[in-house]
């Protein structure tokens, strides 16, 4: 068996409750494989993970013994798939957006739209809505970390996120990370 190291992505998906997270992060730890990075939430009742892990090739198969009874006992769904570790790319700037008001449909696909056609990728993204204090209004919120190519016009970039924001009256905040 090999010592290289090989990297695995991991989705789960289930009924949310108490212990989850330390089960999976568990069965990773024993099998001397190393969680690196992790996206965890619940979504109405439902708990939702992805994470990436490496080890060796031991290692691996150690954790891959474990999820078929993980799955069963947790109640969860998992799924696993090689991957490879990418380095980080040095021809993108890194840059955060906060996009917020009040909710309604397609603001995700309208901001998510300006970002895909300039070549944009987005590293990460979480959006909810919440009730607003007093009121209950709907107010809508979305992060996310970009990477954007460094030969990308900012100055066009920012404009066309903004008349998006004007247009369905959103404030806008692009700024370095």
């Amino acid at each position: 068996m090999s010592n290289e190291r090989r990297y695995r992505v991991l989705t789960a998906m289930g009924p949310d409750r108490p212990g989850l997270v330390q089960e999976l992060s568990r069965v990773i730890h024993e099998a001397s494989a190393n969680l690196e990075d992790s996206r965890m939430a619940i979504l109405g009742g439902e708990f939702a993970l992805i994470l990436l892990y490496s080890g060796t090739e031991a290692g691996m198969t150690r954790v891959d013994a474990e999820l078929p009874g993980l799955e069963k006992r947790l109640e969860l769904r998992i799924f696993v798939r090689d991957t490879t570790r990418v380095p980080s790319q040095r021809s993108h700037l890194p840059y955060r957006i906060r996009v917020s008001g009040l909710d309604r449909p397609g603001i995700v696909a309208r901001v998510s739209h300006v970002l895909a056609v300039r070549g944009i990728n987005v590293e990460s993204l979480e959006s909810r809505v919440s009730p607003a204090p007093h009121s209950g209004t709907p107010l809508f919120l979305l992060r996310a970390e970009l990477q954007v190519p460094s030969e990308t016009a900012l100055s066009a970039l920012r404009a066309e996120l903004s008349q998006v924001c004007d247009e369905e009256n959103l404030d806008l905040l692009l700024e370095p990370s």
